[in-house]
């Protein structure tokens, strides 16, 4: 009987043990990206080097590719639709579009570049319409030559405004089909009817008030809070700003620090007012012993110090120094200084 307790326990210790399998590959899997993302340059270029023509089969850096099969790509008429299969294409396959047939989709995002090959079975027309505009049409026609070079950059559109668009491709040419084998977007596609995430951004101070050589810090809040925030001030002569929001006062006068959530126009701002420092309230200990022995001693600002070391110099005989003095928080009293009974003093500045 023991014996089979156990059992009974080992086999549900499986099941258990299966189940939460099952599922943490479950949620793997829901959580993969739709995308891949690029590390590297066309010829390991520093900067995107990819133009129309280039044959490119991974994004560039700040892109990301979506596969031309992707669901978050619309086809206009599905009867007028097929895939092909062959290892030029990216992932092996791509999307054929025939006569006046369309593709849509939805991007977040400044840029946007069509993959595919390049020959004489493409289309001659493809027309472009970006939010509802028509604003281009192009060709991925030509001469057989390198025909087993597939992806290749046959469209780009740049500097789009920060936000979504909405890119048609239609197809007019009827005598042949155009392909879309993979998308590049310096963004992310969105589903069909998908909004982005509402964004906004906020900081926690309007104005900011630094001395010359001093540092603060702005605090960005977003929504989502994931959204990447990028930091500049609007003259770094008089203030900088790194990109984790520390402002660094260089010198006196005003400059604008703007947080603006990465690949929109959404900005808050804050000014930053750099001041030179005031010497007058520096303070400093004035001992001061007078000829019969006593010493009297002052906290002074250094404008009172300064006025004090003036008179001293220039005064003679009985001229007197008035000094106000603290004794407590409800107390001050009024002390003058007799020149000639001064026997010496000195300065302790802190």
């Amino acid at each position: 009987m023991l014996r089979f307790i156990k059992n009974g326990f080992l086999y549900l210790a499986i099941i258990l043990l299966t189940f939460v399998s099952f599922n943490v590959e479950s949620a793997s899997a829901a959580e993969e990206a739709d995308y891949e993302e690029g590390v590297t340059n066309l010829n390991n270029t520093p900067e995107n080097s990819a133009i129309i023509g280039s044959r490119l089969t991974k994004p560039e850096i700040g892109w990301k590719r979506y596969d031309g099969s992707n669901p978050k790509i619309i086809i206009g008429d599905k009867t007028l639709y097929s895939t092909h299969t062959h290892g030029m294409f990216y992932n092996g396959s791509t999307s054929f579009f025939t006569k006046n047939n369309t593709a849509k989709l939805t991007f977040n995002g400044t840029k946007i570049r069509l993959i595919s090959a390049i020959w004489s079975a493409r289309s001659k027309s493809i027309e472009v319409s970006i939010d509802g505009q028509v604003v281009d049409t192009f060709s991925q026609n030509i001469d057989k030559l390198n025909i087993n070079e597939g992806q290749k950059v046959v469209y780009e559109k740049n500097n789009l405004s920060p936000g979504t668009h909405m890119i048609v491709l239609k197809n007019l040419d009827t005598a042949s089909f155009f392909e879309i084998d993979a998308i590049d977007v310096d963004g992310y596609l969105l589903s069909e009817n998908e909004n982005p995430d509402v964004q906004s951004i906020t900081l926690d101070r309007n104005t900011l008030e630094l001395l010359e050589g001093s540092q603060d810090k702005l605090i960005a809040t977003t929504t989502p809070d994931t959204a990447k925030v990028i930091w500049t001030s609007s003259d770094e002569s008089i203030a900088t700003v790194d990109q984790n929001g520390n402002v660094t006062a260089i010198r006196e006068g005003q400059a604008i620090i703007t947080a603006t959530i990465e690949n929109t126009d959404i900005s808050a701002t804050s000014t930053v007012i750099v001041k030179k420092p005031d010497n007058a309230f520096s303070n400093a200990i004035l001992s001061i012993t007078m000829v019969n022995g006593i010493t009297k001693e002052y906290d002074v600002t250094n404008t009172v110090l300064n006025n004090y070391l003036n008179w001293f110099e220039s005064a003679q005989g009985t001229s007197t120094f008035k000094f106000s003095k603290t004794i407590s928080p409800y107390k001050k009293v009024t002390e003058y200084i007799v020149h000639d009974k001064i026997a010496s003093f000195e300065v302790r500045e802190y």
